[in-house]
């Protein structure tokens, strides 16, 4: 009775160890100085994925282009803070352009479709992601329920949030003075050490209420 437990134990351990290693890999694009477009190369073989993220503001146009060195290999763009997909690859394709309904990251995730993923294929790749135009000039409103930060806590909010944005302790995030905006709301620009990847520039922004709405990237890779 005692072997046969140790066994399914064993089993459902090897199983969860399985499971831990297929999470998708993520990567923050970085767009040249004065480049609004930047092509990757890249490679993923069975369930792995990538997940490109790209900073956006509501208005301008997100472009994808997908070059598969495997006939299952597609791509899929996901909204902020969303898991459902803007434009799936696998139903319309291997080119995407659109204009943004908000601001924040928006991931393009690049996969093997399953069949291929049973199978361990693997698919080289070439990737070509861009972001043109204007921003909205509306303000987007703050998500449902956030908090009220007073002025004097914005920085500090603003720190964790790009902490937890960026990877990173709040130590290394260091923001300028707070700013009022035109529309009422704040905004709190700063810069991240992100030691190999360089140090990045954000912009945390707030409602005229006071309420957290994001953190966005200066250009696309925070720089």
């Amino acid at each position: 009775m005692t072997r046969p437990f140790v066994l399914t134990v064993a089993a459902l351990a090897l199983m969860l160890v399985g499971v831990a290693q297929a999470q998708v890999r993520t990567e923050r694009v970085q767009f040249a100085k004065g480049a609004s477009s930047k092509t990757i190369t890249g490679s993923i073989k069975g369930d792995e994925s990538v997940d490109y993220l790209v900073g956006a503001r509501a208005g301008q146009t997100l472009s994808v282009t997908l070059k598969p060195g495997n006939a299952s290999n597609y791509f899929n763009v996901l909204p902020p803070g969303s898991d459902t997909a803007l434009f799936v690859g696998s139903s319309s394709g291997n080119t995407y352009s659109g204009r943004l309904p908000a601001n924040g990251d928006y991931r393009v995730r690049v996969y093997l479709m399953r069949n291929a993923a049973r199978r361990n294929e693997a698919a080289n790749y070439t990737l070509t992601i861009g972001v043109t135009g204007a921003a909205a000039s509306a303000a987007p409103a703050a998500p449902a329920g956030s908090a009220v930060v007073t002025p004097g806590n914005m920085p500090a909010f603003c720190r964790g949030e790009v902490a937890g944005n960026y990877g990173t302790r709040p130590a290394y995030v260091k923001t300028d003075p707070v700013v009022r905006r035109k529309d009422g709301g704040s905004s709190i620009t700063g810069t991240v050490d992100k030691g190999n990847e360089g140090v990045k520039r954000f912009e945390c922004r707030f409602d005229a209420k006071g309420r957290f709405i994001d953190v966005m990237a200066l250009t696309s890779d925070g720089e």
